[in-house]
């Protein structure tokens, strides 16, 4: 059973991914690493709607963002590879 602090965690990751948006960007961040920019040009948003999402999914713990000299990197948080192999099985169906 799950204790009140890690259901509260699951609720807010569902909750970010409740964004087709949000969903399409943490599909991309399963082949690796990407910058801001490599996300914008595969998804047709502004960059402050891009970087609202990528906010979004930070705070929920979806997803990592890291200082790479100038550079700020976003990559998905280690603990949710179970989730992605949960999402990528039903998609097969």
């Amino acid at each position: 059973m799950l204790t009140d602090a890690r259901r509260k965690r699951w609720v807010q990751i569902f909750a970010s991914l409740a964004s087709e948006a949000r969903l399409r960007i943490v599909e991309m961040l399963t082949e690796g690493d990407l910058q801001c920019q490599e996300i914008r040009g595969e998804i047709e948003l502004s960059q402050p709607a891009i970087s609202y999402h990528l906010t979004k999914l930070e705070r929920a713990g979806v997803l990592v963002k890291e200082k790479r000299g100038t550079r700020t990197c976003y990559r998905l948080a280690s603990d949710l590879s179970l989730l992605i192999k949960m999402l990528r099985q039903e998609e097969k169906r």
